[in-house]
């Protein structure tokens, strides 16, 4: 009878946010976690698009990436803190990105994922909640903070934008333990003062439809060329909070159609 080979890997337990942490020899090297029906690895610091039928073949891979020197460089998604007090990128001449890297989705990186991204998160802004971490999609659990009460945990996109053309965000109550219900509307007015219509950032962010259309041209040539550093460099213009988020959000949607528009029309 033949001896079965023992994994090198140690699969944990269900995390919260769905994750299961992977060790390979006794170290970590990243998580793994099902999406519509597949498994995905995470590994912090990298980003990986690799799609696999079960989590023991992810955790496998895990192995192989672990053998290559692929492992975690910088804290998982879990335990990113509010935006401009996470990790800052330690890559030498390259600008600090605590106040939006951790903004990058949890998705594959396309720019029409970096749009939803930006749309998704100029409509937290509205109804009062900070991302803690990149827009995951609409139907996973996503960790942020409530600016009502300072409360963190997880909702789903899918609840907050509304459902069926309905726009109203649910639940009506927010989450436990928030202000009264009769309260959200002033408070939601409230930090709706914050909000304006132009960029006064230090760094400008795209505003305008021919800035969005340079800036999506420009994410289309790095990922096309595999560049995930310049592409995260890049999203800064479309991901980093900013007052104008909803005028951004709106202009970077026009730019995308435009963008997409153009492109059907160069195809045979």
């Amino acid at each position: 009878m033949e001896e079965q080979n023992t994994p090198r890997y140690v699969l944990g337990k269900r995390e919260e946010d769905g994750r299961y942490p992977v060790t390979v020899d006794n170290t970590p090297a990243g998580t793994v976690h099902r999406r519509h029906g597949s498994w995905y690895i995470t590994i912090p610091g990298h980003r990986n698009e690799h799609r696999f039928d079960d989590r023991y073949k992810a955790a496998d891979y895990l192995v192989i990436l672990a053998d290559k020197g692929i492992r975690p460089t910088i804290p998982a998604p879990g335990e990113t803190h509010a935006p401009g007090t996470s990790v800052l990128d330690t890559q030498p001449g390259h600008t600090a990105t605590s106040t939006y890297r951790h903004l990058v989705p949890d998705l594959r990186l396309t720019v029409p994922n970096l749009v939803r991204a930006a749309e998704a998160m100029a409509r937290l802004a509205q109804l009062g909640w900070v991302p803690l971490e990149g827009y995951p999609g609409a139907d996973q659990p996503w960790l942020m903070e409530c600016r009502l009460c300072g409360w963190q945990g997880r909702r789903f996109w899918s609840h907050l934008r509304g459902r069926n053309g309905d726009p109203t965000p649910r639940p009506a109550n927010r989450h436990p333990q928030c202000i009264a219900e009769k309260e959200i509307p002033s408070a939601l007015i409230s930090l709706a003062a914050e909000r304006t219509r132009t960029c006064s950032c230090e760094f400008q962010h795209t505003t305008e439809i021919g800035p969005a259309l340079s800036i999506l041209s420009l994410l289309r040539c790095q990922i096309s060329n595999g560049d995930t550093e310049a592409t995260t460099m890049s999203a800064r213009a479309i991901l980093e909070p900013c007052p104008a988020s909803t005028r951004r959000a709106n202009v970077l949607r026009i730019a995308e159609r435009r963008r997409a528009a153009a492109l059907r029309a160069t195809r045979p």
